[in-house]
């Protein structure tokens, strides 16, 4: 039997907001009680369990009796048998001895008003909040449980932004805008001793959005910022911008950072949640894997070491392949947009009529080990709240030759609400794919797909080298620009580069170009850079390395 896979971002079902014409989640933090991991997220109404970090079970609260779990950003800690969870905007908080139940919380009120709170409960006993939001520096403060949560000592600053010497501070798709961060979603962890603390900048809408990393030997810091941040950094690729999560142990021991992932069409705060594996190296600097972070990984729990074994091996069959629709609502919205690998862009029909279908061809038959269908929302009904009965109603079907069908998923009688839904299989192959719809959708937008993505092993070889390439810093030691030249094979490249020689893992994924601007340096800080070239047959990894 194949083992599982999953692939981000997360499937869970994303709230509609009201006034942001679309669906939004971020912010997230897991933490785990009684062996079920508990996720927490930014609107929503509520929160979600799992066993495995992939099938989330969600819990709706009350808003009228806790009208807190409609706050964006929250924070929880366990303190014994006491789940406490808090939130931004000034959010109280509240606490449960029994979570599992959505009428078992109590608010307690707040030690004083916080924005992008995090909770750290210490081994002294005390819970330390981390909290700002927007301004150059991040506070903390120390919180007694024993007594109400009562104030204690603090806030304290603890950590500042600093854009003209961190690249990847500064603001923009690619870093390019110099101003002043919003500096967000401190989160800390205690490891062997020491405080780390993640940072998100420069700003949720933006494709930089990442999370920096910090340490200190003492809970109210300061904190130092580290040599390798950012330490989650994905610009490119199907999903764009990873900040602003919790970093948090499984059950196995091993570190995963849950993040905030931008869309930011529809609305600003339009945004989903991915998962990456993390680590922390023998020298005490801590990373996450977001290499091929939007392809499929396998399931958390069976892997030894997911930093170095999660990645399931498939390659993108669907990337630029010819697309069909049966309407297309104007040019920029064109069947292609379902298939260019940017989870911003889409493919919408017409209408959202029953009948609308999109077709894509693999260009020859295929053998095909999973599919992952994202969903946009286009000109969808301004609406919000859970009890909506939102859901995709939808088949899947293949075919040889374009004439013959077959049904590969049947989803027309789908009564859950899975905005990114994934599938594995057993055995398949074929050479085109279709998506029809047979339903209403979702708050009676339009029929559209930001991503049908075809996932297994094309019928070639991967690139037969990897590129010679050059890597050179700029004037400002902020900016690097690396160019290689093009494998006639490839179809797209990982730059990877990071402080240690053995440890690059800070990547751009380029398709279609020679060359990337990259923008997230620190000043002073030396790199090592490697070229990676890729087909839908694999991964060529580059075996020279360059110091810049």
């Amino acid at each position: 039997m194949k083992k599982r896979t999953f692939c981000n971002p997360v499937d869970i079902n994303y709230r509609y907001q009201r006034g942001y014409k679309g669906r939004e989640s971020a912010d997230p933090l897991i933490v785990l009680y009684h062996g079920k991991y508990f996720l927490f997220a930014s609107h929503g109404e509520g929160y979600w369990i799992s066993d495995d970090l992939v099938k989330w079970d969600f819990i709706m609260v009350d808003i009228k009796m806790f009208p807190d779990f409609e706050l964006f950003a929250p924070a929880a800690c366990v303190v014994g048998e006491r789940l406490y969870v808090t939130f931004s905007q000034g959010g109280n908080i509240l606490y449960s001895d029994d979570p599992f139940d959505p009428g078992s919380w109590v608010n307690i009120g707040r030690p004083y008003e916080w924005h992008d709170p995090a909770f750290l409960y210490d081994d002294d006993g005390y819970v330390y909040v981390y909290e700002g939001l927007g301004d150059r520096c991040l506070h903390a403060s120390k919180l007694d449980p024993r007594d109400n949560m009562r104030l204690v000592e603090g806030p304290v600053p603890i950590f500042y932004s600093d854009y003209r010497t961190r690249g990847y501070d500064r603001c923009g798709d690619n870093n390019e805008i110099e101003r002043m961060p919003s500096l967000e979603g401190g989160w800390v962890n205690k490891i062997d001793g020491k405080y780390y603390l993640t940072y998100a900048t420069p700003g949720t809408e933006f494709s930089t959005y990442c999370d920096g990393v910090a340490v200190s030997d003492h809970p109210l810091g300061p904190f130092e910022n580290c040599d390798n941040s950012p330490t989650v950094f994905k610009s490119t690729g199907f999903m764009r911008g990873a900040g602003h999560g919790c970093l948090f142990e499984d059950k196995n021991g091993n570190l995963w950072k849950i993040d905030t992932v931008s869309i930011s069409v529809n609305h600003l705060f339009e945004r989903r949640l991915c998962l990456f594996p993390a680590k922390l190296s023998e020298d005490g600097r801590l990373y996450t894997n977001t290499l091929r972070g939007d392809y499929p990984m396998l399931f958390p729990h069976e892997v030894d070491d997911p930093f170095t074994e999660c990645d399931a091996g498939l390659h993108l069959l669907s990337y630029g392949t010819v697309c069909r629709a049966s309407s297309s609502l104007d040019a920029d919205h064109s069947p292609e947009r379902a298939a260019d690998e940017n989870m911003k862009t889409w493919w919408s029909a017409k209408d959202g009529e029953p009948g609308q279908w999109l077709c894509l061809d693999l260009g020859s038959v295929l053998p095909v080990e999973s599919v992952q269908v994202n969903f946009a929302d286009q000109d969808i009904t301004d609406t919000t709240g859970r009890e909506n009965g939102f859901s995709y109603r939808y088949a899947l079907s293949v075919s040889d030759d374009g004439e013959n069908w077959r049904m590969l998923t049947d989803r027309r009688d789908n009564g859950d609400d899975h905005p990114h839904e994934y599938f594995q299989y057993d055995d398949e192959a074929f050479r085109f794919i279709k998506i029809e719809n047979h339903g209403e959708v979702p708050a009676n937008g339009r029929f559209a797909v930001s991503g049908l993505r075809v996932f297994g092993k094309g019928d070639g070889k991967a690139p037969e080298k990897a590129p010679e390439f050059t890597a050179v810093r700029d004037e400002d030691e902020r900016n690097m620009c690396v160019t290689w030249d093009e494998v006639p094979s490839a179809e797209g490249y990982f730059i990877r580069f990071g402080v240690d020689e053995n440890e690059l893992h800070t990547q751009y994924q380029i398709i279609g170009k020679t060359q990337a601007d990259i923008r997230c340096l620190i000043k002073g800080v030396s790199y090592t850079v490697t070229v990676d070239a890729y087909n839908r047959n694999g991964i060529t990894r580059g075996t020279v390395k360059r110091k810049v």
